[in-house]
Formats: C-alpha cells, structure tokens, sequence
C-alpha cells in the first residue's frame, strides 16, 4: 500500500493531467456522496497520515471519526439528561415553597417558611424582605423591614428602586451588612428582586457567602417565579 504523500502525488498528478482541479474533485465527491460505496476497493487503496506518523486506510479513519462523534453525542446527551434531573428538582422545590407560601398564616410566617425553604431546598444563606413603607409601616415583624423612601436601604439602592430591575452579582461589604445585619459569615454576592414590579411593593434580596453563587447574567426565571409568589403572599396579608 502506497504511502499517503505518495498517493496524494499520484491523484494530484492524475487530477492535473486530465485538466482537473483539487477542488473539481471536492465538489465532485461531495455531489457524489455514494461513489465510495458504489466502488469500494477505492478505500483500501486511500491513505491517511495519522498525527503518530504512520499511514491508516481511510475506513480506520472514518471508523475513529465516527467514535469521537459518538462520544460527543453521548457526553451531550448526559448533559441534558443531568440538566432535566436539576430542573425536575427546582420545579419541586418551588413548588414545596408555594404551598409554604400560600398556608402561612402570618406575614412571620411567610418570611419564616422562605428563610425555610431558601436555605434548605436552594442553599441561599439570608434572606432579606423589605416592604416599601406606604404599603407596610410596622416594624414589630421578625424578617419584615419597611423601606423607607429617605432611609438608609432606599438611598443604598436608590437605582434598583427607579428602575425596579433586577440586580445580580457581588455585594459591597457595607451593602451586605445593610441587609444582612445578622448574618453569620459574610454575604459575597446577591440577587435583589423587586416585589410587585410595576407598583413597588418591595425588594426581595437573597444572599451566600460564595462569590460565585450569584452573577450578573444569570438566568432570572428562579428570581422572578419566587418574587411573584411572595408578593402574592404578602399582599394576601396586608389586605
């Protein structure tokens, strides 16, 4: 069997004795793609270099393509399946956190059951809820503090307030220890969502001591499906 230099000569000197270029003979293969199969022996007499050196037949070669595709496929086709077993659990999850949600009894009960469930079922550290003080002016509430319009919170986030848009990624420390007074190791990054977004109802905040666990172009379905559903209990209470 002729080396692949070799052949590569012989088929470049056939091609340009007959007046045909390489790429003729590209478009020519790929406008025939069953010419290999009509006439077989052609694969035993193509060579190809191998990046060890040596020569291999062209079947070797399709034969080591077609595993690699496959093992592509397969690592893929792991990813999605490990992907949808991730999102059958979040979906579970928020579900649990609704019903905690919808059967509180109290507005302490509603922060106590997210604290609840955003540390057990989501692994989110603190939990910060704070109502916008038209709608909420007491201040006897464990978990529930009113954001006053000239307060320290409000000036602090004065930005998010205006355009009600949500916030991802790391926190300054001084921010952190605004909203997270009693958190037991520092807050590294968090997620701030509004409450009921065209009238104002509020700022939800989730905090982790991870710096990683929150970034700024993060999906927002979690953020927003929990913000709904906790406004949606906290309106129930206030009316």
């Amino acid at each position: 069997m002729a080396e692949v230099s070799d052949t590569e000569d012989t088929a470049a000197d056939a091609a340009a004795a007959a007046g045909i270029s390489e790429a003729q003979v590209v478009a020519y293969l790929k406008a025939h793609p069953h010419l290999l199969i009509e006439h077989p022996h052609l694969l035993e007499l193509m060579e190809l270099r191998h990046t060890a050196g040596s020569a291999v037949s062209l079947i070797e070669r399709q034969v080591e393509l077609l595993r690699g595709r496959n093992a592509r496929l397969e690592a893929r086709l792991n990813r999605l399946i490990d992907t949808a077993r991730d999102n059958e659990s979040r979906a579970e999850n928020v579900l649990r956190l609704a019903r905690a949600l919808i059967r509180a009894p109290s507005l302490a009960a509603i922060v106590a059951g997210l604290r609840n469930s955003m540390r057990e079922d989501f692994d989110i550290d603190e939990v910060f809820v704070g109502l916008n003080a038209s709608a909420y002016k007491r201040h006897d509430i464990e978990g529930v503090v009113p954001v006053e319009p000239t307060g320290p919170i409000a000036r602090a986030y004065d930005n998010f307030i205006r355009t009600r848009l949500i916030e991802c990624g790391p926190i300054a420390e001084d921010r952190a220890r605004l909203l997270f007074p009693k958190a037991e190791q520092p807050v590294q990054s968090a997620a701030v969502v509004p409450l009921e977004k065209e009238k104002y109802l509020g700022m939800l905040a989730l905090g982790s001591r991870d710096a990683e666990r929150f970034q700024p172009r993060q999906g927002k379905l979690f953020l927003e499906m929990t913000a709904e559903l906790l406004s949606a209990a906290v309106r129930a209470r206030l009316t």
